[in-house]
């Protein structure tokens, strides 16, 4: 029996041993700017407030532009004074003072102006075929006001003014009121006038996606936190052929998701809301850190960054104001949060799989220790 034991404690001592060979679930965290399959690893540690490039603190009510990336590229430090062109299907209304002949030469059919054609030619009578398009509403006036002395009258007393916009527009689309065109008149187009001109957004709108095309550059726009943050909208001057796109929560939804993994209540996906969730929402939503199992010192966020660049971001949630960190830093589509698993959790993980082994082992040899007790007890019947 001495032997059977001896037998059995080398085993389980062999078998213990080979804990650091066991199934590990602790986090291996590189070093910073360490490479890792061509990609530059780079480590930042929330509770100290260092967030990485990538992402702001929520909260802020002092953003400024520099805040929000490229869209300072679109702001300008003051509303420029336009003097509004006359271009191509515009709508002009000449006033000819004491002589509505020439005011309304075709009566109460006369519409309220006339439209300039596509290749930028407008009609008055005695004043011939003149060339509008370029021109402002007083350089107009004051060539009307020239034929017509040249030919017709003393001194003529004219009145020239756009009636209607269409030569330079601008196009909205996607979840507004009314999507389409907006036209420009004398006064600039800042963002804001330009979802009011189609009605405001939609239920289904997401404003932290708006994206904004000019040229061959898109610009996203989130206009939620724009607008808590301060950040002065209106010095967003819209330009003529500019397109505004608003996306619905149905579509950003799909893509605006994170990961979160390791010993949390409920691991899966979380979604991400009008472009906001912070590292201490998703826990909570996760139905928060698993007491027994996960170490507080390590909880990750791992965000791929660029094509080059791997982000991780570690939080110990030991120190409990590092949880107020966790509230200001907000996640990403497509994070990974990991809570790694505390040194105890592991043991218990270990034991659970070595003990069915090592109880197989022990009823295996102690059967086997009966049978050899009984064989060498048992006396033959002399009679057999």
């Amino acid at each position: 029996m001495k032997k059977m034991s001896l037998g059995l404690g080398l085993i389980a001592a062999a078998l213990l041993s080979g804990c650091a060979l066991g199934p590990q679930m602790q986090m291996s965290l590189p070093g910073d700017s360490a490479e890792y399959n061509g990609m530059i690893v780079h480590i930042h540690d929330i509770g100290e407030g260092d967030f990485g490039t990538a992402v702001a603190a929520s909260g802020s009510d002092s953003a400024g532009a520099s805040d929000f990336g490229d869209l300072k590229e679109l702001m300008v430090d003051s509303l420029p004074e336009l003097e509004y062109r006359i271009g191509p299907l515009d709508m002009v209304q000449v006033v000819v003072w004491e002589h509505p002949e020439l005011t309304s030469p075709m009566g109460q059919y006369q519409p309220a102006g006339q439209k300039v054609t596509t290749d930028g030619k407008l009609f008055y009578p005695y004043a011939g075929e003149l060339q509008a398009a370029g021109l402002t509403a007083q350089e107009l006036r004051a060539e009307i006001t020239k034929r017509l002395s040249d030919k017709i009258l003393n001194d003529p007393q004219v009145d020239v003014r756009v009636t209607g916009y269409h030569s330079r527009k601008m196009s909205i689309s996607g979840a507004v009121s009314k999507p389409g065109y907006v036209s420009f008149n004398e006064n600039p187009m800042t963002l804001p006038d330009a979802i009011a001109g189609v009605g405001g957004f939609s239920k289904e709108a997401d404003p932290s996606l708006m994206q904004l095309r000019r040229g061959d550059k898109v610009y996203t726009i989130n206009y939620l936190d724009a607008f808590k943050a301060n950040l002065p909208l209106e010095r967003i001057v819209i330009k003529p052929d500019d397109q505004i796109f608003v996306p619905s929560l149905s579509e950003t939804q799909k893509d605006q998701k994170a990961y979160i993994m390791g010993e949390v209540g409920r691991p899966g996906l979380i979604n991400i809301y009008n472009g906001k969730l912070t590292l201490a929402e998703a826990l909570a939503s996760a139905g928060g850190l698993q007491a027994l199992n996960a170490t507080a010192r390590g909880i990750y966020v791992i965000r791929n960054t660029s094509d080059k660049q791997i982000d991780v971001f570690q939080l110990n949630a030991k120190n409990a104001m590092a949880l107020a960190m966790a509230d200001r830093f907000q996640l990403s589509a497509r994070d990974v949060v990991y809570v790694d698993a505390s040194e105890l959790a592991t043991w218990n993980r270990l034991v659970s799989l070595i003990f069915p082994s090592v109880n197989m082992v022990y009823y295996g040899a102690l059967a086997a220790h009966n049978v050899h007790v009984v064989k060498d007890d048992y006396t033959p019947d002399s009679g057999k």
